[in-house]
């Protein structure tokens, strides 16, 4: 595997169980791979482009969006189905630099090597995988 993308995955995924205790750590890595989908689609590849949403206003539509987005997937795989602890770990996680870095970097990797056949083997998660494969 990537060591780079492995290493920021690991760290990913360790923030999400700090943050949501969930004791399941398969599906906290697939968390992570699918959250950094997510930022890639979007075009989340830095950590500038991430601390851009935190400058908005929290009733700003542009902030529920994203925070929207980052909680549904805690939810999809923590199985927790209290929207506001899956809200406020996705909040909590936001402003935490080393986990927002780590993200960036894997939708970075992903931007640039999605379409390569040996990155696909690399990911776990199918949902990320399949997203992949279309390409």
């Amino acid at each position: 595997m990537n060591g780079i993308l492995f290493e920021n995955t690991k760290i990913a995924a360790y923030f999400l169980w700090e943050k949501t205790r969930c004791s399941n750590a398969m599906n906290l890595w697939y968390c992570a791979e699918d959250i950094a989908c997510f930022f890639e689609r979007s075009g989340y590849l830095d950590k500038n482009s991430i601390d851009g949403i935190l400058s908005f206003n929290s009733h700003c539509d542009i902030y529920i969006n994203f925070m929207r987005h980052v909680a549904y997937r805690i939810y999809i795989y923590t199985e927790c189905e209290n929207d506001l602890v899956n809200w406020f770990a996705a909040e909590q996680l936001i402003k935490i630099c080393e986990w927002t870095q780590a993200l960036a970097n894997m939708a970075a990797i992903y931007r640039n090597e999605g379409v390569k056949h040996t990155l696909l083997g690399e990911i776990r998660s199918d949902n990320v995988r399949s997203y992949y494969q279309t390409f």
